[in-house]
C-alpha cells in the first residue's frame, strides 16, 4: 500500500517535471526564434564635411507610408512635385515655393507611387482601384477596378498606361478612358518581396522586371514581348533561398539597360536583344542610377558600389554605411545621395565613394529624386525637404 501511495506520488512529480521542462523547452524556444537578428545600424563616422548642402522649402505632402516598409516613391515634372499616402491622399506641391497645389482624398488605400504623363496622375490602390487625375486641378479623369492589387508606379506614354500587378500581370489601359487595351502576364514565385520594380518606357518600348527574374522588353502598343533574359537562377532549397525578385527599377542608359535582382547580380544588357554584356554578383533591391562613367548602385547590406559602365570593373565600394537601410542612389552635381531609414540623407563623391556631407531629415525608403540640380526628400512620415548645393564641386 506505502509503495503504490510512494509510486503514485512518483508518477505525478515526474508528470509536473516533465511538464515544467516542456514549459522551459517552449519559452526557450520562443526566446530563440523571437530573437531579433537584424544587424545594428552602423554608427555615423566623423568626416569633415566638403560640401554643404543648402536646404530650401520643407512642407507636409501628405501621411506617407507610416512604418509600412512600401517603397511607393513620388514623381516630379517640370512644375510640381507629385506624392501618394497609403491612407489614401495624392498631393501636388509647387517646386518653387513648396505650396500645395491641391490634394485629391480617395476613398481607398494606396499602394503605388504616383505615375505621370499626358497630363494625368495615375495610382493604383489595395483592392485593384485604378484612378486617373488631372495633373493641374486633381480633378478625377477616369476610374476603374482591376482584378488585383496594383504593386508599382505606372508608367504613361503615347496614350497608353501600363499597371504592374501582385500577380504577374501587365495590363495596358487607355489613357482617355481606361478601357483595357492589352494584357501580358508572367508566372510569379509564391514568396516575393514586399515591393517591386517600376516599368519604364522608351519610345514604343515597354520594360518590366519580374520578381521570377526576368527582364521582359515588349511592345508598347500591342504588349507583344520582344524578348526575354533570365538575370538570375533560383539557388538553394528553401524558398526565401530562391528569391530572385527584380525590385530594383532597371534603368536604360546609352543603349544598354541595367537590372539587377535581390540574392543574384547586376547585369548589362543590350537594350534591343537582351544579351548580358557583363554581369557582377550582388544582391539589390532598392535601384541604381548611371551617369557617362559609372553605374552606381545600393545593395542589400546597405553598401554602396561604383561600376564602370563598360566593362563592370568595381571603381568604389562604401561600406560604412551598413545596415542603415539605405535608398536607392541619386546624382547630384558630383555627388551620390542616399537616403537611409535612420533619417539622414548621406552625399558620397563620385570619385571614391566617400562620404562628404550628411544632413537630417526624417527616415525614408523612398530614393531622393534630383530635378534641375535641386534635390527631393520624401520621408516615411510624408515631409518634402528640398537641398541645393552652393556651387559645383569637385
Amino acid at each position: 500500500m506505502n509503495f503504490w501511495v510512494n509510486q503514485s506520488m512518483y508518477n505525478i512529480l515526474l508528470k509536473i517535471f516533465c511538464y515544467l521542462i516542456f514549459v522551459l523547452f517552449i519559452t526557450a524556444c520562443n526566446g530563440f526564434f523571437e530573437k531579433d537578428n537584424t544587424p545594428e545600424p552602423a554608427p555615423l563616422v566623423y568626416m569633415t564635411p566638403e560640401i554643404q548642402p543648402v536646404q530650401g522649402w520643407s512642407t507636409r505632402a501628405g501621411t506617407g507610408t507610416g512604418d509600412d516598409y512600401l517603397k511607393m516613391g513620388f514623381s516630379v515634372s517640370d512644375h510640381a512635385i507629385f506624392t501618394t499616402s497609403i491612407k489614401g491622399t495624392v498631393t501636388s506641391i509647387s517646386q518653387e515655393k513648396g505650396l500645395q497645389n491641391w490634394q485629391m482624398n480617395t476613398d481607398f488605400p494606396i499602394t503605388t507611387g504616383p505615375g505621370i504623363g499626358d497630363d494625368l496622375v495615375v495610382i493604383g490602390g489595395r483592392r485593384g482601384e485604378i484612378l486617373a487625375l488631372q495633373q493641374n486641378t486633381g480633378q478625377i479623369v477616369w476610374k476603374t477596378n482591376l482584378p488585383s492589387q496594383a504593386f508599382a508606379k505606372p508608367a504613361i506614354k503615347n496614350n497608353i498606361v501600363v499597371i504592374k500587378s501582385i500577380d504577374g500581370y501587365l495590363r495596358a489601359l487607355s489613357t482617355k478612358d481606361g478601357h483595357l487595351i492589352w494584357s501580358f502576364q508572367q508566372i510569379e514565385p509564391n514568396l516575393i518581396l514586399r515591393s517591386a520594380s517600376n516599368p519604364f518606357i522608351s519610345n514604343q518600348n515597354l520594360f518590366v522586371g519580374f520578381a521570377n527574374g526576368n527582364l521582359t522588353k515588349l511592345n508598347l502598343s500591342d504588349g507583344q514581348p520582344i524578348w526575354t533574359q533570365a538575370l538570375a537562377i533560383p539557388q538553394g532549397p528553401f524558398a526565401i533561398q530562391r528569391m530572385i525578385d527584380i525590385d530594383a527599377d532597371p534603368i536604360l542608359f546609352e543603349q544598354h539597360i541595367y537590372a539587377a535582382t535581390y540574392q543574384g547580380k547586376i547585369n548589362s544588357l543590350d537594350w534591343t536583344t537582351g544579351k548580358i554584356f557583363w554581369s557582377h554578383n550582388i544582391s539589390s533591391y532598392t535601384g541604381m542610377i548611371a551617369d557617362n562613367h559609372a553605374i552606381y548602385i545600393t545593395d542589400a547590406k546597405s553598401h554602396v558600389w561604383s561600376f564602370d559602365v563598360s566593362s563592370g570593373l568595381v571603381n568604389w565600394r562604401q561600406d560604412k554605411l551598413e545596415a542603415r537601410v539605405i535608398t536607392a542612389p541619386t546624382i547630384q552635381d558630383n555627388y551620390i545621395v542616399v537616403g537611409d531609414a535612420q533619417g539622414y540623407l548621406h552625399w558620397l563623391n563620385k570619385r571614391d565613394g566617400r562620404i562628404a556631407a550628411r544632413k537630417y531629415v526624417g527616415s525614408m525608403y523612398t530614393a531622393p529624386i534630383v530635378k534641375n540640380g535641386v534635390l527631393y526628400a520624401l520621408t516615411n512620415s510624408g515631409h518634402l525637404t528640398t537641398y541645393s548645393l552652393p556651387s559645383r564641386s569637385s
